[in-house]
């Protein structure tokens, strides 16, 4: 009996969780449509009639990044609004993932929060110029990678240059809501990430609005586990603005990918994940081997794979 009891009480803890999870996003995602499950698109090759088409399948968004140490192209400019115009031709919403793709010009702290404070006038000047479409902005992606985080000693330079960044959006807060950092793997007990998030949360409280993680292979459970973590930690909901699996035979092929897209958004929405973006829609024909060239819902020409059919049977039957 006692052990039923605890049983219970540990579920209705996790739904407690997931509830308060839930009010924290209806919350913060005010543009967020009631379909809150998206899909990535690159800018060089996103056009109205994919957005049309995206829309038509069932999703509630669109993720694609922009990198802020380009930004001073016009032709760059113009792709970026084009990406947007896109967009707005279905009434698709954006999640917009900024960073730089050069290492940072910076070795001491004090010039590492210079630099977070130049990112951070890009961010607001990118906030000041789509506001309208934006359901949230997202600061990075994947930083605990080396491939990501070209400045490299993540322990050392993450912190100093992000607390620059959220030092300059809180003297001017963004009408946008603002997550971060697109984490490879969600934070954990002692991870660097976790270690990373405790000092800027405390030191930055109002500059984020969610942490955003990307759980490449992992099960429902772990799933659950780390918005638990991130919760009773950072007191801010967990999202997964990245997510996917590619066509590979040794993932059953298009069939087998299609069956476990569809498994991963039936998860999400048990779990009442607040925002889920499926990377991606296209394949890319830019990926440096097999597997990141077959992660789309659509062959790199446009024609559907089985996980294109299936997932719009899975949304709109919402």
């Amino acid at each position: 009996m006692k052990t039923t009891h605890l049983k219970k009480l540990g579920a209705l803890a996790l739904m407690v969780a997931w509830a308060t999870t839930q009010v924290h996003a209806s919350e913060v995602f005010p543009s967020l449509p009631a379909k809150n499950i998206g899909v990535q698109v690159k800018i060089q090759n996103f056009t109205a009639a994919d957005a049309a088409q995206i829309k038509s399948a069932g999703f509630g968004f669109v993720r694609f990044g922009v990198w802020s140490d380009s930004l001073t192209a016009k032709a760059y400019q113009k792709q970026v609004s084009d990406a947007f115009a896109a967009a707005q031709s279905a009434g698709l919403p954006v999640l917009l993932t900024v960073r730089a793709i050069k290492a940072l010009p910076a070795t001491s702290s004090a010039d590492l929060s210079t630099a977070g404070e130049g990112f951070a006038k890009a961010v607001t000047g990118l906030q000041q110029s789509y506001s309208a479409q934006l359901v949230a902005i997202e600061l990075w992606n994947e930083p605990d990678l080396e491939t990501y985080w070209p400045t490299r000693n993540f322990d050392t330079t993450f912190v100093p240059f992000m607390s620059g960044v959220c030092k300059a959006l809180q003297e001017q807060p963004p009408s946008t809501p603002v997550i971060g950092y697109g984490f490879a793997r969600p934070p954990s007990a002692g991870s660097a990430a976790t270690v990373a998030l405790n000092r800027i949360v405390s030191e930055y409280p109002k500059c984020l609005s969610a942490v955003s993680y990307h759980p490449y292979g992992m099960t429902a459970t772990q799933i659950s586990n780390a918005q638990n973590f991130i919760q009773q930690n950072f007191h801010l909901p967990g999202v997964i603005s990245e997510w996917g699996i590619s066509a590979l035979a040794s993932n059953g092929g298009p069939e087998g990918q299609a069956s476990k897209i569809n498994t991963f958004i039936r998860d999400v929405k048990k779990l009442n994940i607040p925002l889920t973006s499926i990377y991606e829609w296209k394949n890319s024909d830019s990926g440096s081997n097999d597997r990141e060239k077959n992660f789309g819902l659509l062959t790199s020409d446009g024609q559907p794979k089985p996980a294109r059919m299936s997932v719009e049977a899975l949304l709109n039957a919402q």
